[in-house]
């Protein structure tokens, strides 16, 4: 049923005899596999014209080879050569990351929404939950393959879910689910915690798709290859108060998905600081620092640098207690996001 040939054989090559092997009546029907360790630009479209199944490139894999193998024998025979695109080791890594479901538990609105996008955009399928409470009831009943794991959640952090995945006596399908951490705090020593917790890795926020990517490879070697694609946008920060550049190269130079995630986050970020308002009024000061935690990771996801800048000095504040500095600094973060609000529609990145 298969022939896996040899592209560089004395007397016949392999394309030859592919030729050959096509051209017969009673073999044309065979699934024709090339290896090579030679491969040129030009080699797949040619060899899929012939009529070849895949092309792949050694040393191969054993995996890859499963993969390659399962792929062919599960297709249906091909009417005519080049109806449907040659397999390679690309295509089978884009289609394994395909094949890879992520659970991303995190509770900001505005960062679940680009980090789904930048999975997406990565090849993966991933689905959300808002706290850690909800990341385990949904390993319960799904079986995922990932999850990214936001540290600092409401109702369940992200350490506390971690201990209960990895307790054999819960109720989830998979303990060793490999879990990636994602924090906004970025201190030394942070990833050594998030080891010591029963994580797999770490990736601090807010995070650049390549280095996400990584980690995913990481923790999933069969995860894909591929690199997330880099854009060289050419407009600068603006004036301390938007990194317009950074944005377009985390979100891939998608000027549609940056309106869209910035729209997402001029409708949060009010609520964001209402909540401190009320925090404020409470004199809560953990609760405050939970609000200048938030303020600080959804406008760093989105690259709000002067919104970023007073976030962190809002948590400080909170951490410390002092509610009367964070009381000031309340209304310097209504004066950067009206800022950085005014810059857009300046900038036309919004009408």
């Amino acid at each position: 049923r298969v022939a896996i040939l040899d592209m560089l054989m004395p007397g016949k090559d392999g394309e030859t005899l592919g030729r050959k092997i096509k051209a017969d009546a009673l073999l044309k029907q065979t699934i024709l596999v090339m290896l090579t360790s030679a491969g040129r630009r030009g080699d797949a479209a040619r060899l899929d014209k012939i009529g070849f199944a895949a092309y792949l490139t050694k040393p191969v894999k054993q995996s890859r080879l499963y993969d390659c193998l399962v792929t062919v024998l599960s297709r249906a025979p091909r009417a005519a050569a080049g109806q449907r695109p040659i397999i390679t080791r690309h295509s089978i890594a884009e289609d394994k990351k395909q094949s890879i479901r992520i659970l991303l538990a995190e509770d900001n609105i505005t960062n679940q929404k680009v980090a789904l996008r930048i999975l997406e955009k990565l090849g993966f399928r991933a689905n959300a939950v808002a706290n850690g409470q909800e990341a385990v009831k949904a390993l319960e009943t799904i079986p995922y393959d990932l999850v990214l794991m936001d540290v600092q959640m409401p109702e369940m952090d992200g350490f506390e879910a971690t201990r209960v995945i990895r307790d054999k006596t819960s109720s989830v399908k998979d303990h060793t689910i490999p879990i990636i951490a994602m924090t906004a705090h970025a201190l030394k020593g942070d990833r050594e915690k998030c080891l010591e917790a029963g994580m797999d890795d770490y990736v601090p926020k807010p995070f650049q798709p390549q280095e996400l990517l990584e980690a995913i490879q990481r923790v999933l070697p069969e995860g894909g290859s591929s690199k997330a694609s880099q854009t060289t946008p050419t407009v600068l920060l603006e004036e301390g108060v938007f990194d317009r550049s950074a944005l377009l190269d985390r979100l891939f130079g998608d000027e549609e998905l940056v309106r869209e995630i910035l729209e997402t986050f001029l409708e949060d970020a009010p609520l964001q600081i209402g909540a401190l308002k009320e925090a404020l009024n409470k004199d809560d000061a953990s609760l405050v620092r939970e609000c200048g935690h938030k303020l600080k990771g959804s406008s760093g996801m989105v690259c709000a640098v002067g919104m970023q800048k007073v976030g962190l000095q809002i948590e400080e504040a909170g951490e410390k207690g002092d509610l009367g500095q964070a009381a000031s600094l309340k209304e310097k973060i209504e004066q950067e996001f009206a800022k950085f609000k005014k810059l857009l529609f300046e900038l036309e990145i919004l009408m």
